[in-house]
């Protein structure tokens, strides 16, 4: 998904649009190897941090779904965004921070007391919601964030309050149909057995996302040592130029972001790139993953076979194999749909249907 920020909020709901490898551990995150390092500081957001949780917001405990996956820890916003906690001997790695709807630092403070480095995927508001609410537990002791990580390019900005607000509307109605699709799943299907539902969203007036610029930059290849752990970041652009994964080739464990998911890949925003995205995917199959971590849809867990499946749908898309038809992305924006093979991708709707 993509993010709107105070500069930029579209009048069609359209969606959250607005080099060397180097070691991070705990002598300094983000620091090439043999730099001298400085303790990490934990940026201030911009406003008033008690903003960030107001009264109204879900209890963590009523809106997280946490799963023990194997080396990992899910923790998911039902039907909205899924967030990674990766721990090792020495240190913790959580992947993206979520909504902001719910506080995301009670539940890692729930699961880890070693020091956590958070990393965003990407920019887009889904992603860094929960920004504010760890840097503010890291203020007040209750959870030791060590930074806030990111692509160089990522503008970590404040989102604009009206497009939250029409999240929430569009989303109330998602939730709806969701409630009304298990009903009759429940009665006659089965199909959705073991997956979580998606929670009812509270009382979203006062949701605001604020700024929370990153203090650690990451690049191509970096590698993160947990202790005992070592997962290496990948750019990998096309949904956005400043996309992340994350790699563990020891367990062959690839959490996607947003370039590999189980759902619909947007790739209509103003800066999304379909060749970037075909390059990114392309690479990412060359991997071997064994399993795929992605951010959205009620299934976060993927065979790594997935990731080769969406590189050759990126490849037929982007060599004009598809037949695209006029569709909607999940958010009611209007975007050519492409389908192959079983993966879903979007591209934008004026320009002719072949990207």
């Amino acid at each position: 998904m993509q993010v709107q920020t105070t500069s930029s909020c579209v009048e069609a709901m359209s969606g959250w649009y607005p080099a060397g490898s180097a070691d991070v551990s705990s002598s300094g995150a983000g620091t090439p190897r043999g730099h001298r390092t400085q303790p990490a500081v934990i940026p201030e957001p911009e406003g008033q941090i008690a903003m960030s949780r107001p009264a109204g917001h879900a209890r963590a405990a009523d809106w997280f779904d946490v799963r023990d996956l194997g080396g990992g820890h899910l923790i998911a916003e039902p039907g909205h965004v899924n967030s990674y906690l990766l721990t090792g001997r020495e240190r913790a790695l959580l992947i993206d921070s979520g909504m902001g709807i719910a506080p995301i630092s009670e539940i890692v403070a729930d699961l880890t007391t070693l020091p956590v480095l958070v990393v965003s995927t990407h920019a887009h508001a889904d992603h860094r919601g929960g920004h504010a609410d760890l840097a503010r537990a890291h203020r007040e002791g209750r959870l030791e964030v060590s930074g806030f990580a990111a692509h160089p390019a990522s503008q970590l900005t404040e989102v604009d309050a009206a497009f939250l607000a029409r999240y929430a509307r569009v989303m109330r109605e998602v939730v709806a149909e969701h409630h009304t699709l298990r009903e009759i799943d429940d009665q006659s299907f089965f199909a959705l057995t073991g997956l979580p539902r998606m929670r009812d969203l509270p009382d979203l007036r006062r949701w605001q996302i604020p700024a929370t610029p990153a203090s650690v930059p990451l690049a191509d290849g970096q590698r993160i040592d947990l202790g005992g752990r070592i997962v290496t970041i990948l750019h990998t652009p096309g949904h956005a130029p400043d996309a992340l994964s994350v790699w563990e080739e020891s367990t062959g464990t690839l959490v996607t972001g947003d370039t590999v998911l189980s759902a619909a890949h947007w790739l209509h925003g103003a800066d999304a790139d379909l060749t970037a995205f075909a390059t990114s995917t392309a690479r990412l199959a060359t991997l071997g993953a064994q399993r795929a971590l992605v951010a959205h849809n009620l299934r976060p867990e993927m065979p790594g076979s997935h990731v080769r499946t969406v590189a050759a749908a990126a490849a037929a898309v982007l060599d004009g194999v598809t037949r695209p038809e006029p569709g909607r992305d999940l958010l009611g924006g209007r975007a050519w749909r492409h389908e192959h093979d079983g993966v879903v991708i979007l591209t934008d709707a004026t320009s002719g249907g072949s990207r």
